[in-house]
């Protein structure tokens, strides 16, 4: 498929070359809008072939695009400018041809969490571990090696090997560079050079919502050649001047989708969950940070939750994917330290999976092993084992207990529910 990254080189080109009068309105017209900028401005220089040149190097060079200096020299001045801008902007396909197309297979990276091209928007409260879980995840694509076994190495999502480019927007090269090596030496593998890149606070910024820096962007993944993953930390750092809130953030969410069709590329995103979400308070999904417009643009959201009591544990949440239906998944993070509290090794395993329900259902049933509780006791038992439970969660368990007549009861005084296990599922009322 042509894209602009191959009709800008050869549009360049022929600019310098023959000036103005070898081009027509439409050509110009195809152009994104910083390039109309320079062309416009390469055009001004008039007749000398030399001052358009050197005027398409000074304005690339002012925008960080120096790559795109090569592309033009290397480019056919006499390619059909018409045929490749056919290939870019609006092209219909049809049903009748789609129907007998030979359709490729979904490329997983991490089945089922992440597919080639994607955007996904992996987002949870601060200190939820959420870079350090896509830190490991990205590592065994990397590497390659299954993600989230098991401590006895089983049951380990499957991968398939790919590149992956780390752009660090928050953290600072320090703090990734100990948590890379943390998590490489726990994986207990020599990593193969170039098969994971990092840029820590780059200058210039990459401000997603300028189309100039988003061609510098393609421009640069090119450089590297093939890559898999692309994951920005975090999101919000990426905007420039536009409000997370404000509904401009879809012409950033646009520009990043773009990236990922142009280069086949599964872009991961983090970001932040909203401030003050009670854990019964609202959908999941309504938990994403921002306008509503980021969860509309990605392909999956994947919500991620620390334990409130152990905190190694964590939830990985898909709260909104299109497509395959993706499972819950529990994780804990395994690390040592050294004397000075510096990361030796980290990496996560993966857990067995249980919703708050069954939590809540399973210390129901143990504690009434032990003897009679009234309902006010049996909560408060429950929270004092799992302090991470909601009255309400308990309460809709002990309900559901009622229902299935695992647990039966007798009234007490002033209309108080006595509990205990069934015996024979026979009610005392």
């Amino acid at each position: 498929m042509t894209t602009q990254t191959d009709y800008i080189p050869a549009f360049f080109k022929r600019l310098v070359r023959d000036g103005g009068g070898g081009l027509a309105a439409a050509d110009f017209a195809a152009l994104p809008v910083p390039m109309l900028g320079i062309a416009l401005a390469v055009h001004s220089e008039g007749p000398s072939g030399a001052a358009r040149w050197a005027r398409l190097e000074k304005e690339l060079k002012a925008l960080n695009l120096v790559p795109l200096i090569e592309q033009v020299i290397n480019a056919d001045p006499e390619t059909d400018l018409a045929v490749l801008r056919g290939g870019v902007g609006w092209k219909a396909f049809d049903l009748a041809d789609v129907i007998t197309e030979n359709l490729p297979p979904v490329e997983w990276l991490v089945k089922p969490f992440v597919s080639r091209p994607s955007v996904t928007a992996w987002f949870g409260k601060p200190k939820s571990l959420k870079s350090l879980l896509v830190l490991d995840m990205c590592l065994h694509v990397a590497g390659p090696q299954p993600w989230l076994s098991n401590p006895q190495g089983d049951n380990g999502l499957q991968v398939n090997p790919a590149r992956v480019v780390w752009l660090d927007l928050e953290n600072g090269a320090a703090t990734l560079k100990r948590r890379m090596k943390a998590i490489a030496r726990a994986l207990g593998r020599e990593p193969e050079r170039g098969r994971f890149l990092a840029y820590s606070m780059p200058n210039p910024w990459p401000d997603l919502s300028q189309p100039e820096n988003v061609a510098a962007l393609i421009n640069r993944l090119d450089e590297l050649g093939d890559v898999g993953i692309l994951v920005i930390d975090h999101l919000g750092q990426a905007l420039g001047a536009i409000d997370e809130n404000s509904p401009l953030i879809s012409q950033v969410m646009g520009n990043i989708r773009n990236i990922s069709e142009a280069r086949n590329l599964a872009i991961i995103l983090i970001h932040h969950a909203k401030k003050g979400q009670g854990k019964d308070g609202g959908a999941p999904e309504d938990q994403l940070r921002g306008h509503g417009a980021i969860l509309a643009n990605v392909d999956a959201a994947y919500l991620i939750e620390r334990d409130r009591v152990d905190r190694a544990n964590i939830k990985l949440i898909p709260v909104a994917v299109r497509g395959a239906e993706t499972p819950n998944v529990s994780a804990q993070f395994s690390y040592k330290q050294d004397a000075n509290l510096e990361l030796l090794e980290a990496r996560f395993w993966r857990l067995t999976w249980q919703t708050n329900f069954s939590k809540a259902r399973d210390t129901i049933l143990q504690i009434l092993t032990a003897g009679k509780r009234n309902q006010t006791e049996l909560i408060a038992a429950v929270k004092m084992l799992k302090p991470e439970l909601s009255d309400k969660s308990i309460r809709d368990a002990i309900a559901t207990l009622e229902g299935t007549r695992e647990i039966i009861f007798r009234a007490g005084n002033k209309g108080a529910k006595i509990y205990r296990l069934a015996e024979g599922g026979e009610d005392e009322n």
